[in-house]
């Protein structure tokens, strides 16, 4: 039967997480830490998190830690629909042909156990319809939610449903209204120990342009923990191709990650926990075949509950390669965290090939922060500029190193050197929440103009979905200018190693609506006075270095100098700037920043 949308609003605090299921032991052994015998199946608390709730039962609550959105963020936007109570692991995606069209998913609790919520916008999230993908027949619960949307505008959501007969089901569903509603599922694979499904669509446009492809590990086997693919060539309609593709048998594999690189290599990571190594491996002929195992790095595993705080962290990290066509394509990217530092503490770090997994060379993400706090729960992505994009969860801000905040860095160098922004609005206290259960991993998609992490944050009631728009491309130090004694504005252009080379010209407008086209390339300001102004004297005392050439990672730095106090009359005037690219065409119109004149 196909799931039609259900827009679920249930009062909050109407229903409460049923705690029997948070605290169901997972059905295995116990084992040392970081074993997969102690692994948890699905969206549930194994053994090992009794000590967790019984440490947050006796937490005394902090409050959060706020701030005010500034550039290159905007506010987060909560996603919950009403629904209370607790939304955790997640996945995002946009339509690689419609940058409004956006489709988000995350497991539920407000039923009392785990589902998976879906959430759909066509205008750049504006407003957000939602729905909830129910238990199969016989299945218990389910969750680790994946998302891509195809070259078509297909959203295809990969899920596993969990404890039914046969065991757990990794399960399909497609949308043919853009994720307004939904087909009937389609069964991909069933095992008793089937967990932690990921997708990735192939959009290189190579001989398998389209494709999805997923990757799930399967415990418990006489062969260890293993690493599973299957291919869809119809949008997710069907499968084939279900097989084992990890070499060597008593390994600890868990969560392998997809992506695929410019000529439609379907490149598979995932980590072992026994050898603590990260593993890689290829097929060049769309999911068929598999080369040998590489080994592509080691890590030191972070400790499966952090010292202050409460929730667990398993060797989950994420893969993405350059598909874009510039000076760094067809390199692989993986993103994990490690433990190291003096003190201890967790960082996030990424590993990349640029000779297609032959040597592997190795760079801090989080070197901005000096205090020694925990960076953790990364996901990485690769932007059609071949700009690294990547999120994560921060502790920096808090001197206590406890409280939580989403964060996003770029590299525009090959991921050679990093650029750090803090996103969330709040710093929050996980054990405040009560939920017990943070998820397992948090999401991040990029595209031309947006970098969108998607991730649980606390708004003081209960733990609930948060995205935030990033703006990278063109985006001001300060965002707020006064009138009574003006001053200066420093810009960073920041389009991508693609455009290196390209000229640049740093414009502004009192609106952003319509807008202009220049050829293919929409600028989100409109002809005015300051248009013109901006237009006429550029690189003058003014508007200093607001025309020239880009360097080679596609960035410069622009200021804006007011000069001294402004018309008193402007108070309360927002501007608005964006940049114009052109080489031998026109190529690219930023979004645009606003800087508000006040009193």
């Amino acid at each position: 039967m196909a799931h039609r949308c259900v827009r679920v609003r249930v009062m909050a605090g109407a229903l409460t997480l049923v705690g029997a299921l948070l605290t169901a032991a997972a059905p295995c052994a116990s084992a040392q830490a970081g074993s997969a015998a102690d692994e948890p199946l699905g969206p549930v608390m194994g053994d090992r998190d009794a000590a967790l709730r019984a440490r947050m039962r006796a937490h005394v609550n902090r409050a959060a830690q706020k701030r005010t959105p500034a550039p290159p963020d905007g506010p987060d936007v909560p996603l919950d629909d009403g629904r209370g109570n607790l939304q955790c692991e997640s996945s995002i995606a946009i339509d690689p042909n419609d940058e409004d069209h956006v489709v988000g998913v995350a497991i539920d609790f407000a039923a009392g156990f785990a589902q998976t919520v879906w959430y759909t916008t066509f205008d750049g999230g504006a407003t957000w319809t939602s729905g909830i993908f129910p238990n199969e027949p016989g299945f218990a619960l389910n969750g680790d939610p994946t998302v891509v949307i195809t070259p078509s505008g297909v959203p295809v959501i990969s899920i596993l449903q969990y404890w039914g007969a046969g065991g757990s089901g990794v399960y399909s569903y497609r949308s043919q209204d853009g994720g307004l509603s939904w087909l009937a599922p389609v069964l991909v694979d069933l095992h008793s120990a089937n967990d932690k499904v990921q997708s990735a669509c192939d959009l290189s446009g190579g001989p398998w342009h389209g494709q999805v492809a997923l990757a799930w590990d399967r415990f418990f086997t006489s062969q260890g923990d293993t690493v599973f693919t299957a291919v869809s060539d119809d949008e997710g309609a069907s499968w084939r191709d279900v097989q084992r593709i990890d070499d060597v048998n008593g390994k600890q594999a868990i969560s392998p990650d997809v992506a695929y690189g410019p000529g439609s290599e379907l490149w598979v990571m995932w980590a072992d926990r026994g050898d603590l190594e990260i593993r890689v491996d290829v097929s060049r002929d769309g999911g068929t075949t598999f080369a040998a195992d590489i080994t592509a790095g080691s890590y030191l595993q972070v400790p499966f509950v952090l010292p202050n705080n409460f929730f667990r962290i398993f060797d989950i990290f994420s893969i993405a390669v350059d598909s874009s066509g510039g000076p760094y394509d067809g390199r692989i990217y993986i993103a994990y965290h490690r433990w190291g530092g003096t003190p201890k503490n967790a960082d996030v770090w990424v590993i990349r090939s640029a000779d297609d997994g032959a040597t592997w060379n190795k760079s801090n993400v989080n070197v901005g922060d000096t205090t020694g706090a925990h960076q953790l729960f990364p996901w990485i992505d690769v932007d059609p500029h071949g700009n690294v994009n990547l999120t994560f969860y921060d502790c920096r801000l808090d001197p206590a190193n406890y409280l939580l905040w989403n964060w996003v860095a770029r590299s525009s160098n090959g991921g050679g050197k990093w650029s750090e922004h803090v996103v969330s609005d709040a710093g929050f206290d996980f054990g405040a929440t009560g939920a017990g259960y943070l998820g397992d991993y948090i999401g991040l998609a990029s595209s031309a103009h947006h970098v969108r992490p998607f991730f649980p944050a606390d708004d003081g009631s209960f733990l609930g979905m948060v995205t935030d728009d990033v703006h990278l491309d063109c985006h001001s130090d300060i965002d707020q200018v006064s009138a009574a004694t003006g001053g200066v504005v420093n810009f960073t252009v920041n389009i991508g190693p693609n455009h290196g080379g390209e000229s640049y010209w740093l414009l502004g407008s009192m609106s952003t609506t319509t807008g202009f086209d220049v050829g293919p390339v929409h600028l989100p300001l409109d002809y005015d006075s300051l248009f013109e102004l901006t237009f006429s004297q550029a690189n003058g005392a003014f508007f200093q270095n607001t025309l020239g050439v880009l360097d080679a990672t596609g960035s410069a730095l622009a200021t804006i100098d007011t000069g001294g106090p402004l018309d008193p009359a402007l108070a309360g005037v927002d501007t608005h700037w964006a940049a114009y690219v052109w080489g031998n065409r026109p190529v690219y119109g930023s979004n645009a920043t606003r800087v508000s004149i006040i009193p």
